[in-house]
């Protein structure tokens, strides 16, 4: 049965007006700031994000709910949250396509991707219009979310720049004699410097690690080489960053850092727990992890394990100085509405409470009794409170730091935000239509073929020039045309 057809959406949304105009108990908040349920019968909303599964934290997150919807209730909106487990497999590729298949059907979900094709079908909901009318979430989104969001209106995500910051341990980093030098001058030589001699001086088995691919690399190197954006334009024609001579001399550097043993030689093996694995036991030197909250896990995991806290390096500078280009064309992952949820408004209203300050609160801070304690007005921190990430929006705004006693960002974390904001840079890049969507997939798969063969040495560096025969064959060629007709 096709989920959404025109007809039925205006059949939906035609029922869904009589029902409220009739008074039923399930009517959702509108415009006029209608109560939200009942305390009887409080609306249903579920919700489903990635690593929050109410099978393995039963505990912790049914609390949660509670919480959310006591505070709720206070505001005089009552609903019923109920939070989902995700199907099984890699969630940015079970989730889309469980949702697509209609196997999966929450109100909120939270997508890391494959995504687009189910916009263009119609199955996620414009959010613009409930932004608009918001009062918590528009004071606080920040300035490139209001730019992804007016390119793409179907996922929101209100946190920090996505950029990948390189770290450190700071000890390692206080012994070695390159470390001054890439301070002063952070080049690709001075970067490679310090890679060399954190295994010549047998700190680490190796210089530096990924979780299977070399984004975070690219968010240290590309600019320096020259990669300065998803698209750019190459003798006239727009092209993908991929197939330019910038990019052939990136990866002839990393393959470089692979064949002296400073690219960790396992890394295409690696998964994000196993690569954080490596970097707290001593075993790799230098990884990046995203700015604010991942940075800040990094650190206290650090802190825990070796009793060290972590530094925060610069991209490398070169071409250019900045970490990895962030694309505004849309965001990479967030929440979006389920185009067919009968309860949107109470859905949207979740959102809202937890980007208010009561919500703020919960979501950065955790659960009291746990991740802290209420002394004289102030909301104390506990030794738990590190264990604790937020649910919804992973950002600071909104958060009074003066009623709280205790740590919520430790200094390397705060230091990887300041870092992005000073080497941020935007993207261009384009939204394809989707009968363009195959043909980029093909590209990149053959470029992840490619590359990952370069860096690794079973290709020589010569055969990237075949790789960009292919990649044009491949449907690059066309998508040059295509993006002639809308840069």
């Amino acid at each position: 049965m096709k989920r959404k057809q025109v007809f039925l959406v205006l059949v939906v949304l035609l029922c869904a007006g009589f029902l409220f105009a009739t008074g039923t108990k399930e009517a959702a908040q509108t415009a006029t700031g209608a109560q939200l349920g009942t305390a009887a019968n409080p609306v249903k909303v579920t919700y489903l994000c990635k690593d929050v599964d109410p099978i393995t934290d039963a505990q912790q997150l049914g609390i949660l709910e509670k919480a959310i919807e006591e505070g709720m209730a206070k505001e005089g909106n009552y609903v019923d949250l109920v939070i989902l487990s995700a199907p099984t497999g890699s969630y940015a590729t079970v989730v889309p396509i469980a949702y697509r298949t209609a196997q999966i059907n929450p109100d909120l979900i939270y997508f890391q991707g494959n995504d687009q094709p189910i916009a263009q079908e119609g199955l996620l909901e414009d959010l613009v219009p409930y932004v608009e009318k918001s009062k918590n979430i528009k004071a606080i989104m920040p300035d490139h979310t209001k730019a992804a969001m007016a390119n793409y209106p179907y996922l929101m995500w209100l946190a920090p720049a996505r950029v990948q910051i390189p770290v450190m341990r700071s000890d390692w980093f206080a012994k070695l004699k390159s470390s001054k030098a890439l301070l002063e001058n952070p080049t690709v030589d001075n970067y490679y410097a310090l890679f060399k001699e954190i295994k010549s001086s047998g700190l680490a088995k190796w210089a530096v690690t990924t979780d299977g691919g070399i984004l975070k690399l690219d968010s240290v190197f590309n600019h320096a080489f020259g990669v300065t954006a998803t698209i750019v334009k190459q003798n006239g024609t727009w092209v993908y960053s991929e197939i330019t001579p910038a990019s052939k001399n990136k990866l002839a550097f990393y393959a470089k850092l692979f064949k002296e043993g400073l690219l960790d030689n396992e890394y295409v093996t690696k998964r994000w727990d196993t690569m954080e694995q490596v970097f707290y036991e001593g075993e790799v030197g230098f990884v990046a992890g995203t700015a604010g909250d991942v940075v800040n896990v990094y650190n206290n995991k650090m802190k825990e394990t070796q009793g060290i806290e972590l530094v925060v390096l610069p991209p490398a500078k070169g071409v250019s100085q900045a970490y990895k280009s962030i694309d505004v064309t849309k965001e990479s992952r967030g929440f979006a509405m389920n185009s067919d949820s009968k309860v949107k408004d109470a859905a949207w209203a979740v959102l809202e409470y937890m980007a208010g300050p009561e919500g703020r609160k919960l979501d950065k801070l955790g659960l009291e009794g746990i991740h802290y304690t209420i002394e004289n007005g102030k909301y104390v921190l506990t030794r738990e409170f590190p264990s604790w990430w937020a649910k919804f929006w992973p950002t600071m705004n909104g958060l009074d730091l003066d009623m709280v006693v205790g740590e919520v960002l430790s200094k390397p974390a705060i230091a990887s935000l300041d870092a992005a904001a000073k080497y941020f840079a935007a993207d261009t890049n384009v939204l394809l239509p989707e009968d363009l969507l195959p043909l980029k997939d093909a590209m990149n798969k053959l470029y992840r073929e490619y590359s990952t063969d370069i860096i690794r040495g079973v290709r020589p560096v010569s055969d990237f020039d075949e790789f960009v025969t292919k990649w044009n064959a491949a449907g690059g060629a066309k998508v040059s045309e295509y993006l002639g007709t809308v840069l």
